[in-house]
């Protein structure tokens, strides 16, 4: 050892394994040459201890004799390289000490990758069973802080032109909700370009509004086309081109998710609602009864109905066609919709019928009723299209948990003073 140049390493005696580990502690080291035989230690604990106390840092274990048993053991126990005492040579020490090295970032990096991948992998199989995107947004966010645990993160999305941060690691909480511009700093960059944008100091961010001035490098990562994740640190070039590659593989997995759940969720809203009018169908009917059902009957309230046919339909078709039918359908469910609150629902019963029913109402539908026929605003919308104001019949009744009659006597009621009305007109 003493034939090793000074000025090529700065070496450090410890003449057991307590003050080793000790130092250990303290100090960073390139490699670690030990005697496996010491006066506190011996054989293959000797390194299974110094191992586990420098993970990262290879170790070259010494003996008496060349013998393969203690090798093999040494190497088991986490040591990089064997040498025997009797045969040592300054460029068999020196090579050996390299080779060590090098192995070793070498098998780090290999544990290291393992790990992502598996990290990565628990990710993935997370985001298959998520139904909202809310949770596959905390699942990428939670696997990056495993993945870089230094690193800060978050997940922008678009709505309506803006761009809003909906989810953070913890050190960005205070962001959530913040609004910005998508023609604007780097998350506006990989929103408008569609891929994934890298800068490692500040002399890389856009001039423009950057993302924050104590940000010093960072990547961002667009998510399908109407979200952004980003991940940054307050350090320049903090990122390996593998951090990267690892933060667009989770990104990966999670557009797949936003994809899938935005389309399930579209899927939904088709089986449920009338595709002509964007009203409810007749479908979602019975759902919305058995649910309005049970909050009447837990809370004492009522529920009216009102069931509107438009007059003269059938000669409408007949008339201006099938097209033009359709245009009044849209503007008759435009006009209900706009005239009840979110809570209550409209239902296209049929036809061209609507089915209105009215949460926590109860009498006043008659109210609602008298309102929607004096309305002016659909006649003026029906007579730019067929020359004529387009009119309602419509009947109403109301239901509790203390009427003598069912909800569905109770819709019966309501269809026939439709009908009523309408013979009313003549």
């Amino acid at each position: 050892m003493n034939d090793i140049s000074s000025e090529e390493f700065r070496i450090e005696r410890a003449d057991n394994l307590a003050s080793a580990l000790d130092r250990i502690r303290e100090h960073d080291f390139d490699v670690i040459v030990a005697d496996l035989d010491l006066p506190d230690s011996s054989g293959d604990e000797t390194a299974l201890q110094i191992c586990r106390y420098a993970m990262k840092v290879p170790l070259i274990v010494l003996t008496e004799i060349d013998d393969e048993k203690i090798e093999l053991n040494a190497l088991k126990a986490g040591a990089q390289d064997f040498l025997v005492k009797g045969k040592l040579e300054p460029d068999s020490i020196w090579r050996a000490i390299r080779h060590s090295i090098e192995r070793k970032q070498m098998d780090w990096q290999l544990r290291l990758a393992r790990r992502r991948l598996r990290i990565l992998h628990d990710a993935g199989s997370k985001l298959e069973t998520c139904t909202m995107k809310k949770n596959a947004f905390q699942i990428a966010i939670d696997s990056t802080k495993i993945l870089l645990p230094d690193m800060m993160c978050q997940i922008v999305t678009e709505k309506d032109g803006i761009l809003t941060v909906v989810a953070t690691s913890p050190e960005l909480n205070d962001r959530i909700g913040n609004k910005t511009n998508p023609d604007f700093g780097l998350i506006g960059m990989a929103f408008a370009k569609k891929r994934t944008f890298q800068f490692k100091s500040h002399d890389e961010i856009p001039a423009i509004n950057p993302e924050n001035e104590t940000f010093r490098s960072g990547v961002s990562i667009p998510i399908g086309s109407n979200a952004v994740f980003q991940c940054v640190s307050n350090e320049p070039d903090a990122f390996t081109n593998d951090d990267t590659n690892i933060l667009e593989m989770l990104a990966g997995h999670l557009t797949g998710t936003v994809e899938r759940i935005t389309l399930q969720r579209k899927l939904r809203n088709l089986a449920i609602h009338d595709p002509l009018t964007g009203v409810f169908n007749r479908n979602f009917f019975q759902t919305a009864m058995n649910r309005e059902k049970i909050r009447a009957e837990r809370y004492s309230t009522s529920i009216g109905f009102l069931m509107i046919d438009i007059d003269n339909f059938k000669e409408i078709n007949d008339l201006y066609g099938h097209l033009t039918g359709d245009k009044i359908l849209r503007e008759v469910a435009s006009y209900l919709i706009e005239s009840i609150r979110e809570s209550d629902y409209l239902i296209r019963y049929g036809g061209d019928e609507f089915l209105m029913i009215l949460i926590e109402t109860g009498q006043t539908a008659s109210l609602v009723r008298d309102r929607l026929i004096n309305g002016v605003k659909l006649a003026e919308n029906t007579t730019h299209i067929i020359g004529s104001p387009v009119t309602l019949s419509i009947g109403h009744s109301h239901w509790n948990s203390k009427s003598a009659i069912s909800i569905h006597e109770t819709l019966s009621e309501a269809d026939r003073r439709m009908y009523e009305h309408k013979r009313s007109k003549g």
